[in-house]
């Protein structure tokens, strides 16, 4: 509320970011996981004194320096730019509370970096121990920048002690930070085992080839082991009420608002089981049979259990972007109570100077709508309003406005999945005004300047 809006038209913020998001991870997880494959197989080969392991190897570091230091950067800056515009009070709030360990992940990733550039240039140009020094070191560096970016990430769905000490060390280190960390490696080292299949189901040799594969395939096995156990786990720390939302997804048997987070869940378990035994009775049972062809749709299957799963994570810590301390939409939980009694066009500093004289009350229900509901929904599209109203006219649209006003769940089924409408009476008069125009033929003129250009 205290910034210009995004608006991207059909599609939403949120699914900007989470595209965005589902392809840098599948890189950046590659970067840690590849590391661990570079390094062990490189000491295979130095063990074995194996020429055809370097060779691959060294082909290998390319397709691998490639993919994560220019797809990787790109998309990571990517990352940054669309979460300062989609939820910018969120991005800041992460960059003010953590900005000491902001630093040393930037510190360490330039680290991984420098480290990546100087292992593939200096191949045949070292003596193998060193060359092989440098492997673990980079392996090393990656490693942190994960240690750092899995607290961060972990503590804005269990933020832990520092909802009530605000120490960022206790929320750095919160509940759901080990079973995470440990989550992440094992799908790191399952990733790296995939992207390893693509390189290694191009060797010409054919007994090499299916050496290689058969080891590239045993890069699965730890989250194959360790998985389901981890999963519990993490589940086990994760708030009650998330929990609580699960299981009424699976008793309305995934229909409604509250089996999304259900389905998600069930769908990162079909998924992730297709690619273990896809894996076993594939490279592993059969390597002679793998080709290049059936890598690439190896490849486009663990992106997709990668997207399901961070969708669930993401899923995990709704309505709220940092639990229990900040909604989706940007406005912190403390002060939902005193902008249902003042306005909310009369807090925040963006919106506010928006309504500033504007005297229709369509128009100000517009900027409502887009500061509190567009985090979650479009006019038309993706959730979109205008389906989910319906036919309903302005008198029932405000009654369920009221409704999700309510601080009560008896009273309010939708408190655990939607932020309470902080508004006050006559806000909400404006939004039903602003949303019961939405399925008519001859819509009002849009408020002037409520948002930068669409995408």
């Amino acid at each position: 509320m205290n910034y210009p809006i995004w608006v991207v038209p059909y599609l939403g913020g949120p699914w900007v970011i989470g595209i965005m998001a589902i392809i840098h991870i599948f890189i950046s997880h590659f970067a840690v996981g590849g590391g661990a494959f570079l390094a062990l197989a490189e000491e295979l080969a130095y063990k074995r004194k194996d020429d055809r392991i370097y060779q691959y190897l060294k082909d290998h570091s390319r397709f691998f320096v490639l993919v994560t230091t220019v797809a990787g950067a790109a998309t990571g800056v990517g990352i940054w730019f669309t979460i300062s515009l989609v939820s910018p009070d969120g991005t800041g709030s992460l960059i003010q509370i953590f900005t000491l360990a902001w630093a040393l992940e930037y510190l360490f990733f330039a680290a991984e970096l420098a480290t990546a550039f100087v292992y593939y240039y200096t191949w045949d140009r070292i003596d193998k121990a060193a060359h092989l020094k440098i492997a673990r070191l980079y392996f090393i560096f990656s490693c942190f920048t994960l240690v750092i970016i899995n607290g961060i990430i972990t503590f804005m769905l269990t933020p832990g002690k520092w909802t009530q000490n605000h120490n960022w060390f206790d929320g750095f280190f919160n509940e759901t930070y080990w079973p995470s960390l440990l989550i992440r490696l094992s799908i790191m080292f399952a990733i790296a085992g995939m992207y390893a299949l693509v390189t290694s189901s191009r060797i010409k040799d054919p007994e090499f080839r299916t050496y290689m594969v058969r080891f590239c395939a045993k890069w699965l096995l730890p989250v194959f082991i360790l998985g389901p156990i981890l999963s519990l786990w993490y589940l086990h720390e994760v708030p009650q009420a998330t929990i609580d939302t699960i299981f009424t997804g699976i008793q309305t048997s995934g229909v409604g608002n509250f089996s999304i987070l259900a389905r998600a869940v069930y769908l990162s378990l079909v998924l992730s089981g297709t690619v273990i035994l896809f894996a076993f009775f594939g490279p592993y049972l059969n390597p002679r049979g793998f080709t290049f062809r059936i890598a690439i749709l190896f490849m486009i299957c663990g992106l997709a259990v990668t997207g399901t799963t961070e969708w669930m994570r993401e899923l995990l810590r709704k309505p709220y972007v940092i639990y229990d301390y900040m909604y989706s939409n940007g406005i912190r939980k403390a002060e939902i109570d005193k902008i249902s009694q003042t306005g909310f066009l009369q807090q925040g500093k963006w919106a506010s100077g928006l309504a500033q004289g504007q005297d229709n009350p369509t128009a100000r229900g517009e900027i409502v709508f887009k500061y509190q509901c567009m985090s979650c929904h479009t006019e038309k599209g993706y959730r979109a309003m205008q389906k989910m109203l319906g036919e309903r006219d302005r008198d029932s649209i405000q009654s369920f406005l009221q409704m999700l006003k309510e601080h009560d769940k008896d009273k309010n089924p939708y408190l655990g999945i939607m932020p309470p409408l902080a508004a006050n009476d006559d806000e909400i008069k404006d939004l039903a005004a602003y949303l019961s125009t939405l399925n008519q033929k001859n819509k009002v003129t849009p408020a002037a300047n409520i948002c930068l250009p669409a995408l």
